[in-house]
């Protein structure tokens, strides 16, 4: 049967949990628990809507916390303490042991290549394009960079 605990719908995009229960991805990333997130302040994680097992990090959770690390290393940086409050969070709710485990989406993801987010910091728009314009672009756009802690094409340009 390939409902979705959550919208009581056919699967769309599906989502795995360790526990084996599985959601439509926009579902299981909109399902808030009962106390948000005070209960990660408190300890508490993140836990499936069906057998209340413990949620594992999504891969965007840890690619924002590996970025947050990233620049956490440029103490001078204007948005430090909002870099180190992002790691603190991750922390909080899963733990500074955590055991790399995280939630897996059926879709995988394109990488961007280094020498293209490489540019993109640089500001050569037109290499950008150039490797966009290669392959698919509906794809390609949501291209993430596993050398710089899978940061998405999307958020490198926002954060130029």
């Amino acid at each position: 049967m390939n409902e979705c605990g959550i919208c009581l719908g056919e699967w769309t995009n599906p989502v795995r949990l360790p526990c084996g229960h599985s959601f439509c991805a926009d579902c299981l990333s909109g399902w808030k628990p009962k106390h948000g997130f005070e209960q990660a302040e408190k300890g508490q994680r993140k836990r499936c809507p069906l057998c209340r097992a413990a949620l594992p990090p999504s891969r965007d959770q840890i690619s924002e916390m590996k970025g947050a690390k990233l620049l956490m290393k440029n103490t001078s940086h204007p948005d430090y303490e909002d870099h180190v409050l992002r790691v603190k969070r991750f922390e909080a709710e899963y733990g500074e042991d955590w055991d790399g485990t995280m939630i897996e989406y059926d879709s995988d993801f394109v990488n961007l290549p280094m020498y293209v987010g490489i540019a993109l910091n640089k500001g050569n728009v037109r290499a950008v394009l150039q490797w966009l314009s290669k392959g698919n672009i509906r794809e390609r756009v949501n291209a993430k960079c596993e050398e710089a802690g899978n940061l998405g094409l999307l958020y490198l340009s926002a954060r130029r």
